[in-house]
């Protein structure tokens, strides 16, 4: 199965700084498609680059980076869980195909159509 990602677009603030990116991933295997849209919320720390001088993949790597999400539990316990938007992707498109595969499987062509 082959993926691709792709920026659609960017958000930009002051200063030309990416704050927001709408970006696709497709999947293909064989005969099968399946594609999914997101938005990813950039907060960037002191690195920067001029946005003429953005290339595609930085900005996918950016996306790309792990988030790490904290909060404090009922018992005032702090929590924490990780979500990585590339691996979460394809594994969203990835089932998509899966249900595809298996779908066309449930419905094998009628032996007397000829095609």
């Amino acid at each position: 199965m082959q993926f691709k990602w792709t920026v659609n677009k960017v958000q930009v603030v002051e200063n030309n700084l990416v704050t927001r990116v709408d970006l696709t991933v497709t999947a293909t295997d064989g005969d099968n498609n399946a594609s999914a849209v997101y938005t990813c919320n950039l907060v960037r720390g002191d690195s920067f680059i001029p946005y003429d001088q953005l290339t595609e993949q930085q900005v996918l790597d950016w996306c790309f980076e792990p988030v790490v999400e904290t909060w404090l539990d009922i018992n005032n316990v702090e929590q924490s869980t990780t979500r990585l938007l590339k691996g979460n992707g394809e594994t969203q498109v990835a089932g998509q195909i899966a249900r595809q595969v298996a779908q066309a499987a449930a419905e094998p062509a009628l032996p007397w159509v000829t095609i």
